[in-house]
Parts: C-alpha cells; sequence; structure tokens
C-alpha cells in the first residue's frame, strides 16, 4: 500500500465513511467516536509526503559506449563533478558506478575524493 492510498482511506474514515462502499458509518462505530476523530485528523494534519527529488533526465538509463568512452574523457581531462553531471544529465553516484565499472576508479567514494 503507498502513502496516498492510506490517507485516501484515513480521510474517508475520520469523515465517518465506510472507504470500501461509501455508505455513512453508524453513530456506534468506534470510527465515529470523537477521540478516534481527532487521531485521525491530528494524524492527517501530520502526514505529509516528503518531497521527491527532481532527478537527472537520464537518471536509470543505459549508457551507450558513446558516452563511456566521453565520460572516460573527461574523468581523464579533469573535469568537474558539477560538468559531467550537466553534460551527462545524471547523479554523482551514477557517474562513480559507471566509472568504477569502467576501471577508471577503485570505489564510488574515490570519485568524491578525487573529483571537485
Amino acid at each position: 500500500m503507498d502513502i496516498r492510498r492510506a490517507k485516501e482511506l484515513l480521510i474517508s474514515l475520520a469523515d465517518g465513511i465506510n472507504p470500501y462502499t461509501g455508505e455513512i458509518l453508524p453513530d456506534d462505530c468506534v470510527c465515529n467516536q470523537a477521540e478516534i476523530v481527532r487521531a485521525f485528523h491530528c494524524i492527517l494534519n501530520n502526514l505529509k509526503e516528503k518531497p521527491r527529488k527532481k532527478l537527472p533526465e537520464n537518471a536509470g538509463k543505459s549508457w551507450s559506449t558513446e558516452e563511456e568512452e566521453s565520460l572516460i574523457r573527461m574523468f581523464d581531462a579533469g573535469s568537474t563533478r558539477k560538468d559531467m553531471r550537466m553534460y551527462f544529465k545524471r547523479t554523482d553516484g551514477a557517474l562513480a558506478a559507471r566509472l568504477v565499472q569502467l576501471g577508471k576508479i577503485q570505489s564510488r567514494d574515490e570519485f568524491t575524493i578525487r573529483v571537485k
């Protein structure tokens, strides 16, 4: 279940509605008790979805041979992480992982240490 669906269900219950049938819950239903309704609203008011970080355009896409060759050239020429990020439209993690795979560095941590 994702957070949106959970939120929809809680909103229905907080409003006194059966989320599956759309029927009004009976007065004696535990979900209609004042303290429970306040608890639902308390949770809903404090439930915030984490903003998703916008990923670069090429995030998750396969690397072409040409891109790999360009990455090696830029790395060997001393390009900055920012320049490589912008050129390839990928994250630092993706660049570092590819450089490890290509044998240019031993670990991803080395990318952040060697490349400014």
